[in-house]
């Protein structure tokens, strides 16, 4: 049997259907049985709870993205600059086109106690999951690069992906190309000088 024919997946991909063209606090078990086809007791069996049916859903978005930033970075395992480009291309065109995914990247900014704040656990899932697969990465691809400044430069590369996915003052490319001529920058072990063109970071 197919994955999506699962009674678990065809009630997330119902939840997720429901939420993109609503509201999270709208979400209901018994309204995503029904488009999902089962019955109200099998979702329940589930997920034990509304809380449940939105906390499965955030985590199989967060698998789904931050996997997909992990495969981005991977390409470009000699080229760090450009991984960070092509990481951080796929995460804001991500963010663009998935409204459950923008929800789940501002979660926690505006109320604690609303159903998506509760589900991610407190603020910044997302973010927390990003830093952690890049930061698996740069301690592959950075061995000789002091904890704190790997830490400070990992950190801070993917709270502004966040922050342009969230609230975007820029075109991608134009935000994943300075960020990739920042990271260029910060890891040359020549400081530019004053006669050098200045990065375009937005």
């Amino acid at each position: 049997m197919r994955q999506r024919d699962l009674p678990r997946e065809r009630l997330l991909e119902a939840a997720r259907a429901f939420v993109e063209s609503g509201d999270w606090e709208d979400l209901r078990i018994a309204p995503v049985a029904r488009a999902a086809g089962v019955s109200r007791q099998t979702a329940y069996n589930e997920f034990g709870s509304r809380l449940g049916l939105v906390r499965a859903l955030v985590d199989r978005e967060v698998d789904g993205f931050v996997g997909g930033v992990q495969e981005r970075m991977e390409r470009h395992v000699d080229d760090v600059p450009a991984a960070v480009e092509a990481a951080v291309l796929h995460a804001l065109a991500e963010a663009g086109r998935r409204p459950l995914l923008r929800g789940i990247l501002g979660a926690g900014r505006n109320r604690d106690d609303d159903l998506l704040g509760l589900a991610t656990r407190g603020t910044d899932l997302l973010l927390r999951r990003l830093v952690e697969a890049f930061r698996a990465y740069a301690d592959a691809v950075w061995p000789t690069i002091p904890d704190e400044a790997k830490n400070l430069l990992v950190e801070s590369l993917m709270r502004l992906t966040v922050s342009h996915a969230v609230a975007p003052l820029h075109a991608p490319g134009e935000v994943a190309r300075g960020m990739a001529e920042l990271t260029r920058r910060l890891l040359s072990p020549h400081p530019a000088g004053p006669g050098d063109e200045k990065a375009d970071v937005p």
